[in-house]
């Protein structure tokens, strides 16, 4: 393209359109490095998830959840590969592994049609041919064969790319046997790794937690988890862990933000504040502080005053979903989400700037918010997202 450009007149034009084809060039270079990047970090997580890498080279990123050893050991040799400045034997390279992966994306397309003929399908490939009772896509036959030929091809016409692509397979070959005998694995069988397991777990601090409390039985379950998790977390010498326990009062949209808010508003929230603050403070080292704010949207103002604030979980009740049926649309279940947690627990979860740590909407038959004693029905908190 630089060659194109440079033999326009006038001179300032074909200086122009240089500088403008590079900048574009630039750009297209860092999304296809993006674009394999993100290829290599799928490719190895699958690797190491079925055991045909060492599991240590896909640990995932404690908050990013991103392969890191993969994405970085990937970067390493492809700045080792640049450095040596021979064009000719990396598109080579690129070259042979890219036909010999088509091909075998082919193969594996003709191979599962005999594997498993029954599986769900979100597309299936037209112009099958059927052999032996079972539909083959003449596509991913002439797919593979073209693929195959070109594979070929750049064996006998890249002298570099032939030795140093057949030896990185050797030595990929040589590692695959020698990981799956010291594991013990069957070579030819499917091993697969949970994926919890590659996670890198932080360790997980709680010396502030904001606790959301709404004048509910439930509350002193909240408050009681938030005291326990602060109690853990408390260490001598310091200023001990910190509960805020925060009333949101919602105002609605007719009326000013800063309006009178009636005294039976005001009187409940701060019984709710007063029985958190005696619930949290039976926790040994354990401080509370209580504030009552006004908002038009309580889950907006629960992740606005968490940021504000600094804390390092919320522990929030999460509240029932509607039973209006019909869709999101009209207030209704939407996905399989929304059959667990409401609309605020759902915004807090997705918008929070730290941990939150929810428990289950009282039921019911436990005698839900509002009814009777929420203690001691069985729940559990679960962290539910950063």
């Amino acid at each position: 393209m630089l060659g194109v450009v440079a033999g326009l007149e006038p001179p300032w034009l074909a200086g122009t359109l240089a500088t403008l084809v590079a900048f574009v060039g630039a750009l297209v270079l860092l999304q296809a490095v993006n674009t394999n990047m993100l290829g290599v970090s799928r490719l190895g997580y699958s690797l190491t998830t079925n055991r045909q890498i060492p599991t240590a080279l896909g640990r995932l990123h404690a908050t990013r959840s991103t392969p890191w050893i993969l994405i970085a050991s990937a970067s390493a040799l492809a700045l080792a590969l640049s450095v040596l400045a021979d064009l000719e034997l990396l598109l080579g390279m690129f070259a042979f592994g890219s036909m010999l992966a088509f091909t075998l994306a082919h193969l594996s397309v003709i191979v599962l049609r005999f594997r498993e003929p029954d599986a769900p399908r979100a597309y299936r490939v037209p112009l099958s041919v059927t052999v032996r009772g079972t539909p083959v896509p003449l596509p991913a036959v002439l797919g593979a064969l073209l693929s195959f030929a070109a594979w070929v091809s750049v064996l006998a016409l890249h002298e570099g790319a032939r030795y140093a692509g057949l030896v990185w397979m050797a030595v990929g070959l040589v590692l695959y046997v020698a990981y799956r005998r010291r594991q013990g694995e069957s070579l030819t069988r499917r091993v697969s790794v949970p994926a919890s397991a590659l996670r890198e777990h932080a360790a997980v601090e709680y010396g502030s937690i904001l606790v959301p409390v709404f004048g509910r039985p439930l509350d002193d379950d909240i408050v009681g988890t938030a005291g326990r998790l602060a109690a853990e977390d408390g260490q001598e010498g310091e200023g001990g862990p910190m509960i805020e326990a925060l009333y949101v009062i919602e105002m609605p949209m007719s009326l000013p933000i800063d309006a009178r808010v009636s005294d039976d508003q005001v009187a409940v929230a701060k019984r709710a504040l007063a029985r958190a603050k005696e619930v949290g403070e039976e926790y040994e080292g354990v401080e509370v502080a209580t504030v009552m704010v006004r908002g038009r949207s309580p889950g907006a103002t629960i992740v606005s005053e968490a940021r504000r604030r600094g804390v390092e979980a919320i522990v929030l009740a999460a509240e029932e979903p509607t039973r209006v049926r019909g869709g999101t649309r009209l207030g209704g279940r939407g996905g399989p989400s929304d059959r667990f947690i409401g609309e605020m627990t759902k915004y807090v979860v997705e918008k929070a700037p730290c941990r939150v740590v929810l428990t289950a909407p009282a039921r019911e038959e436990d005698g839900g918010p509002g009814k009777g004693d929420a203690r001691g029905n069985g729940r559990a908190p679960a962290a539910a997202g950063e």
